[in-house]
């Protein structure tokens, strides 16, 4: 008897994938492993002009590389491992992009849109589809529910879901509840739904937003995507008590520092006059030079290997105020062996899965005693830390999700 062939999925992108440093990536990085552990053969497609941004050029990371057989970038050439576009449009969004980074160096602060919300347009739409149609897979997956409406050109595909990242309706009523503007088009919790018509499934990377949105596309299966961070190989670390703070560019993380910089830290040092945060990530370029001279505030910038700043000398930090998606620094910090202290925004994404394993604080004071009280405090710090590093593997596993794509069958 025939061994059966591998299901075949074409995952379709509209971004860059050349770090790993930022949240959506590690996300889309984990989803795939877990496609992949389920057997399922996976094709990377890139929409042609909306993946290259605001630059003619890109790179795709080792990680997407090795997880994908083949990896699609239409309307461009490959030289020396870099994709250049072809596309006029993508080399005029890059003029336009260097004359607002001019503005910006002069202080004009240009408003720069996030087309991630946005559908493609009909030309881009119609190339991606028609790929994916003419290979005809078993499984076609969209990232974000702006790529959502390219399933109702795929009928004949059997199974079509959508990879949730965050959803911009939640994002933007979060936004506008801490006063700030979307830097992306607002679409309504209904009309976000309306885009997931022509999925079978959507793999949702925060369950809180799957509990709000599930509800309203109930013909799809609804499956919640962990964290499901790697294990970190230990590090010697700072053997002195410290504080960290994990980031990358965004609004939501972007507020979070400012927040524990200004109004938190200084509530920490009352209590620790020689209490240090260490900031690591590309967060770091968000600080603002004040900042950088607060007392024991040490930017890291980008660290490439996290298993150095683990331990339970490290005390994570999550002041998250504007949530969306799901906090990925809960659960690193978690896997590194980190007691953590947070806000309860942060944990939104995980509902009631990881409240025992951290610290909860509502408000500046709170969250300075805990975190000081925590710097002084090397049992408690130990107890959370093995706690953490013995219960987090299980409750992110995603077996449910691997063994829904085992279960699927090939197309005839």
């Amino acid at each position: 008897m025939d061994k059966p062939r591998p299901l075949r999925m074409d995952m379709i992108v509209q971004r860059q994938l050349d770090v790993m440093s930022t949240g959506n990536s590690a996300y889309l990085a984990i989803f795939l492993r877990a496609v992949k552990a389920a057997g399922v053969d996976i094709r990377i497609v890139f929409a042609p002009m909306r993946s290259f941004g605001n630059r003619p050029w890109m790179s795709v990371h080792p990680v997407f590389s090795d997880l994908a057989t083949e990896i699609v970038v239409p309307s461009s050439l490959r030289i020396a491992g870099r994709y250049w576009s072809l596309s006029p449009q993508v080399w005029g969004r890059f003029l336009v992009r260097i004359g607002k980074a001019v503005l910006n160096r002069i202080g004009a602060r240009p408003v720069i849109h996030s087309y991630l919300g946005d559908p493609l347009r009909a030309g881009e739409a119609r190339q991606v589809t028609q790929i994916v149609a003419r290979r005809g897979p078993d499984i076609a997956l969209a990232e974000y529910s702006s790529l959502g409406p390219l399933l109702d050109a795929l009928p004949d595909v059997p199974h079509r879901g959508i990879l949730l990242h965050d959803l911009f309706s939640l994002r933007a009523e979060q936004f506008r509840q801490k006063g700030r503007e979307p830097d992306f088009t607002e679409v309504t919790r209904d009309e976000e739904a309306q885009r997931c018509r022509s999925s079978t499934a959507n793999f949702y990377a925060s369950k809180n937003e799957m509990s709000v949105l599930a509800p309203l596309v109930p013909g799809a299966n609804a499956i919640w995507l962990r964290p499901d961070p790697p294990p970190y190989s230990a590090g010697d670390g700072d053997p002195n008590p410290h504080a960290v703070f994990l980031g990358t560019r965004h609004a939501g993380n972007i507020d979070a520092l400012h927040h524990l910089i200004d109004d938190i830290w200084p509530r920490v040092l009352e209590r620790a006059p020689d209490a240090v945060l260490k900031v690591a990530g590309s967060i770091c370029a968000d600080l603002t030079p004040s900042q950088l001279q607060t007392a024991g505030v040490q930017p890291l910038g980008r660290v490439d290997d996290l298993g150095s700043l683990s331990g339970s000398n490290a005390v994570g930090l999550a002041p998250t105020r504007i949530g969306s998606g799901v906090s990925i620094k809960v659960a690193e910090y978690l896997m590194l062996g980190m007691p953590c202290v947070v806000y309860p925004v942060a944990l939104e994404g995980f509902l009631d899965s990881l409240d025992d394993l951290v610290v909860r604080a509502d408000g500046p004071d709170a969250f300075a005693k805990e975190v000081a009280d925590l710097i002084v405090d090397a049992g408690r710090r130990m107890r959370l830390s093995e706690k953490g590093l013995a219960e987090t593997p299980e409750r992110l596993s995603n077996r449910e999700l691997i063994d829904y794509f085992r279960g699927l069958h090939p197309r005839a």
